[in-house]
């Protein structure tokens, strides 16, 4: 009788399991947003961004990634020139959203994008990008951290934490591929990135 009793156990235990292994696995994702804030001299701002969204590569997926719709909030303060923030609408499409862009500025992406300039360092950028539609101009706006190269360890995955500096350019007139307009404001910031959900 006890065996029958510690079977029927080891099953229902079994099954059990099994149920919630299930459940569990069917659990809908929920996006991980995190806070990247920035401050400086004559600037300050953070933006949030999903690091669910999955990335999408124009020029070279090893070199450049944009993810598309991945910022849900920003908030740009430099001097008293530019000050701007704004959300995501469901009214916009995925392409005219606000969204991050990694990019590790090598020799060969160099080439491969007429768009960059030649002296380009060899650095790892963070990019804040706002599109003309979200900005309801006829610019967009580039917000780029700049880090040592290496910094994102040959990844384009969007960073989970960053240095507590980088050197921050803020190109408010993009129109891109045409130009992406002269850098307006340049300076080392300090820079961190918080959980958020």
């Amino acid at each position: 009788m006890k065996i029958w009793q510690k079977i029927t156990f080891v099953l229902v235990l079994g099954v059990a399991i099994f149920l919630i292994q299930g459940i569990m696995i069917n659990l809908p994702a929920h996006a991980a947003l995190h806070k990247f804030s920035f401050n400086g001299d004559k600037v300050n701002g953070y933006f949030i961004f999903d690091d669910s969204i999955k990335g999408g590569a124009p020029i070279r997926p090893d070199m450049l990634s944009e993810y598309y719709a991945s910022v849900p909030e920003y908030n740009v303060n430099i001097e008293d020139e530019i000050s701007e923030h704004g959300f995501q609408s469901p009214e916009r499409t995925t392409h005219d959203e606000a969204r991050t862009i990694v990019s590790l500025l090598r020799p060969e992406l160099v080439k491969a994008s007429p768009n960059l300039s030649q002296d380009s360092p060899q650095d790892d950028e963070f990019i804040l990008f706002v599109p003309k539609v979200a900005r309801q101009s006829k610019y967009a706006l580039s917000v780029r951290f700049r880090y040592p190269k290496d910094t994102f360890k040959s990844s384009v995955a969007q960073p989970k934490n960053v240095p507590n500096q980088a050197l921050i350019s803020v190109h408010p007139y993009w129109n891109f591929p045409i130009t992406m307009g002269p850098v307006k404001f340049e300076e080392t910031v300090q820079t961190v990135i918080e959980d958020v959900s």
